[in-house]
């Protein structure tokens, strides 16, 4: 990464690293829109701060359910931090996430954000650890970052597009690890369904270099990945609440959308607890 005269940072980053991008984007238009779901304005800043061709994203249609989906999990992690105000956040392939800045949390809580090195390189120039927040830099699928994590406390971790970048089998060593080492907690993250993975298999390949792994058609797949995880929330991102505060063109096509099996399925939110 170079920082030019201007202040403006040039960004290099490839393959599933660069799709940060898509998500820091889509909440960055959300911001400008006329009626904003997330009213995420650091995540606007970001954007002109980046000097990336941040049009070529627009080829990923319905960037407002990636604003949908990061609200939905705001709520569940501030109804978590409401009952259990000195928790530990465990934020999953944060990449650029603005979710410290929206939340804001107490410095009673213990804040991790996780990413790769070359990730973490990129937001240590938008952020800094201090006092209950602390970036770490690992791929999250590596031994030993958790270890620096304390496990005495209730925790909620949020895994926000990230677990359809890997394998079953490495989802399965993640949740399992995750569970061994905290004593309990909430967990979240979404899935996508086959039909969802092959639409957006090219476009996602051509422009980014990306692929998505792990299909879910089935969420009682997931159930049986890890014995210690009780499902709290299964619900298709169609019926998140939040839908109703997009403009009414897309609450009238996602509605119709809906109605349609392979649809209603292409991205489900889960909530569980341990």
């Amino acid at each position: 990464m170079e920082i030019r005269a201007d202040g403006v940072h040039n960004i290099h980053l490839e393959n599933e690293k660069e799709t940060l991008l898509i998500t820091l984007y889509a909440k960055a238009l959300d911001y400008h829109s006329k009626h904003s779901i997330l009213n995420d304005k650091k995540s606007a800043e970001l954007v002109n701060a980046i000097d990336y061709d941040f049009e070529k994203l627009n080829r990923f249609p319905n960037g407002n359910l990636m604003v949908v989906r990061a609200k939905q999990f705001d709520t569940w992690l501030a109804d978590f931090l409401q009952i259990h105000p000195n928790a530990t956040v465990l934020n999953l392939g944060c990449g650029l996430d603005t979710r410290v800045s929206r939340i804001n949390p107490s410095s009673n809580v213990s804040w991790f954000d996780v990413d790769y090195p070359e990730v973490i390189k990129i937001r240590k120039q938008f952020y800094s650890n201090r006092d209950g927040y602390e970036m770490i830099a690992s791929s999250v699928t590596e031994e030993g970052w958790l270890e620096k994590i304390p496990s005495d406390k209730p925790v909620m971790i949020i895994a926000e597009g990230l677990l359809e970048y890997f394998t079953v089998e490495e989802v399965k060593t993640l949740l399992n690890r995750l569970t061994n080492h905290f004593v309990h907690g909430q967990i979240a993250f979404d899935v996508m369904n086959s039909f969802a993975i092959e639409s957006g298999k090219e476009s996602l390949k051509e422009v980014i270099g990306a692929e998505h792994r792990w299909a879910v058609d089935d969420t009682n797949e997931v159930d049986q990945l890890n014995g210690k995880m009780k499902k709290i929330a299964d619900l298709s991102i169609f019926e998140s609440t939040f839908i109703s505060q997009l403009p009414l063109k897309y609450r009238f096509i996602y509605a119709l959308m809906y109605r349609i099996s392979n649809f209603r399925n292409m991205i489900r939110l889960l909530l569980y607890r341990f």
